[in-house]
């Protein structure tokens, strides 16, 4: 019983939320990554600017509670 109550705990918090900044403007963006995943590196349009640039992920903001996630059934949307 214990051991089921400490891997549970382990699965918590598995997702950040980051603040991603563009490296031309200075613009920034929240992105949603993995906790295991590398720091975010993308390509995104900048408003200021209208081109596509790079974005890198500045610094983390909060951990995020996994969602559950609920099935639609498709007699309920008919």
């Amino acid at each position: 019983m214990r051991l089921s109550w400490i891997l549970n705990a382990a699965k918590s918090g598995r997702q950040l939320l980051v603040n991603c900044e563009s490296q031309a403007t200075g613009h920034r963006l929240m992105r949603i990554r993995e906790r295991t995943q590398d720091k975010l590196e993308f390509l995104h349009i900048d408003p200021w600017l209208d081109q596509e640039v790079l974005y890198k992920e500045t610094r983390k903001i909060k951990t995020l509670e996994k969602r559950k996630v609920r099935e639609i059934h498709l007699s309920r949307v008919s």
